[in-house]
């Protein structure tokens, strides 16, 4: 017997669906980091950077 792969005629339109959502859910995130870096821009946050110091624990 030999084996038949049914292919789903929708499949076409079933990938580009996958891949436009993902460029569409990546441009949304990426316009949400834009938008919270500019909320964030005249805090100066970045120049209170915090000093951490690891020490190894004693014995």
């Amino acid at each position: 017997m030999a084996d038949k792969h049914d292919t789903n005629p929708d499949m076409g339109a079933a990938f580009t669906g996958l891949i436009g959502g993902a460029i569409f859910i990546g441009a949304i995130l990426y316009a949400i980091v834009v938008w919270t870096n500019k909320q964030f821009e005249g805090h100066g946050a970045e120049k209170k950077a915090a000093v951490v110091t690891v020490s190894a624990p004693v014995a």
